[in-house]
């Protein structure tokens, strides 16, 4: 009997391990956001009504920054944006923000419009 007990433990045990790397730090899913977009030096941030995005400067980021730069007017301006990307959360020695966004494809662009809740970066 205790060594069916045993075997019926060990089962559970071994059969509830998670073999994944951490299941929380990377989602495979692309998802849609529309937010306005700022490029200003080495770093670039997405932000939202909600959420603020450090974004992974892959080829697409910069040709979003080359297609950006003529609707700014300084280089601490802000464009709107849509694009498709994958969020994540794995840690990033330049990316210090708690999400991250890696572009996979660019939607739209254009001005953005003036608020008082824009993030500004810099002092131009």
């Amino acid at each position: 009997m205790r060594k069916l007990l045993l075997f019926f433990f060990v089962i559970s045990v071994l059969g509830c391990k998670n073999n994944s790397k951490n299941n929380n730090d990377v989602s495979n899913e692309t998802t849609i956001i529309t937010g306005n977009y700022i490029f200003f030096e080495d770093a670039a941030v997405l932000q939202n009504d909600v959420e603020i995005y450090g974004v992974i400067l892959n080829d697409l980021a910069k040709e979003l920054n080359e297609k950006a730069a003529p609707l700014k007017t300084n280089n601490t301006d802000m464009v709107r944006v849509k694009v498709r990307g994958t969020i994540s959360t794995k840690e990033d020695p330049k990316i210090l923000w708690e999400k991250k966004l890696e572009i996979v494809e660019i939607i739209s662009i254009s001005p953005a419009k003036e608020t008082e809740n824009i993030l500004k970066l810099g002092t131009e």
